[in-house]
């Protein structure tokens, strides 16, 4: 009896080995045939099943090649519908790659085809990558990026620094700063030391709020070349946010001396002059300096317009500060106290065809306001009136 069962058992694992080959069998000829649905069902069936780990390693080898041929297939039909029977046949393709390429005798035996498979894997992930970058949704570019660089490092290439690259970027702008910095910091440990990775770098560890660590970078990638205008930027941008504009100015004038009809450059030397908060720096005359400068290159340059029109206010209400601090009666007093009043009434003029262009440019109830003002302490009340109409 005891041989009759084990007989038994013997027949049912050979029939359960037998159909599971029959649905790897039928899974590669509904493939040939291009009867995709029916051959993923029939290669589901046969991977999926329970005794799939008994059959000899040569054939479960086959069945995930089949596997992955399929999915390629599917991935690669010009038919939406098709397409749509697996929309992750990218993934599992690339799955069952790798899973034949566990035994070692089939890989050497099919080495060519397999490698050929992996390297258009390889290129889906990288296509599919860039479509969303291009289209901006760097979130969902940068593990597709990523996915292609580890591939192309696991064939052995060395040249797959642009996808690790982009996946890096993909993550910069994304504001996925921890992400960007391990892979900007693969890079560059890789051999790729150029201003454009220390400048990213920069920019990770500025991202992560590590200061001093972002200028350490850029100061490596200036070492590398001084005269990048990225890096010099983003050193400027470093400076300002730690309110040293006395270092920034001089970094921003050689910005400037590489680029001299940029006139935001020069705008921004205008507003580092013109705060007083940078007492130690503070000039009114170079601010509007280079506020002119800047209009000399945009002549509609709304913010510099604006900005002149400001800086001329300010100095005339000091003035009208240090008059108001006089209270004597005496001749000499008030003689002292017309001239500033007046001084600041010059310099009220001198700025108010600045504020003018600004209104007319961009109309707005903070500029209306201070063109009120302006009108009052000059007594011209006729463009009081004219600007209530507007």
């Amino acid at each position: 009896m005891k041989k009759v069962m084990i007989l038994l058992a013997v027949l049912l694992t050979a029939n359960v080995m037998m159909a599971q080959k029959k649905d790897r069998t039928d899974a590669f000829m509904y493939n040939k045939n291009g009867q995709y649905a029916k051959a993923m069902a029939s290669i589901e069936k046969c991977i999926n099943h329970e005794q799939f780990l008994g059959m000899k390693p040569n054939d479960q080898a086959t069945a995930w090649y089949y596997r992955a041929q399929i999915y390629q297939n599917i991935l690669q039909s010009q038919d939406e519908n098709i397409r749509n029977l697996a929309p992750n046949a990218l993934e599992l393709a690339y799955e069952s790659l790798m899973k034949c390429m566990e035994n070692k005798d089939f890989f050497e035996e099919n080495k060519q085809d397999i490698f050929q498979r992996v390297i258009s894997v390889m290129n889906n992930y990288y296509t599919q990558g860039a479509d969303l970058y291009n289209a901006r949704q760097f979130a969902e570019a940068a593990p597709l990026f990523k996915k292609a660089y580890d591939i192309s490092k696991s064939l052995g290439s060395n040249d797959s620094g642009d996808m690790l690259n982009l996946a890096a970027q993909s993550c910069l702008f994304s504001q996925d700063y921890t992400a960007a910095l391990e892979y900007f910091t693969e890079l560059k440990n890789s051999g790729v030391e150029t201003a454009d990775v220390y400048k990213h770098l920069a920019a990770c560890y500025n991202g992560l709020g590590s200061s001093e660590q972002a200028m350490e970078m850029i100061n490596a990638g200036l070492a590398i070349n001084p005269g990048d205008a990225n890096l010099i930027l983003e050193k400027v941008n470093a400076y300002l946010k730690e309110g040293k504009g006395a270092e920034a100015v001089a970094d921003l004038i050689k910005l400037q001396e590489l680029d001299p009809e940029n006139a935001q450059l020069l705008f921004v030397l205008g507003t580092i002059y013109g705060d007083e908060n940078n007492a130690d720096i503070y000039n009114v005359e170079k601010a509007r300096q280079y506020y002119e400068a800047a209009l000399a290159v945009n002549p509609d340059y709304y913010d510099a317009i604006y900005n002149i029109g400001v800086l001329y206010t300010g100095m005339a209400n000091k003035k009208i500060e240090e008059a108001n601090e006089i209270t004597g009666f005496s001749k000499a007093e008030q003689e002292q106290y017309n001239g500033l009043i007046e001084q600041a009434n010059e310099l009220l003029r001198t700025g108010l065809p600045y504020l003018q262009r600004a209104y007319e440019a961009q109309p707005s109830d903070d500029v209306k306001n201070v063109l009120r003002s302006i009108y009052v302490k000059l007594n011209m009340m006729d463009e009081v009136k004219a600007l209530e109409g507007k």
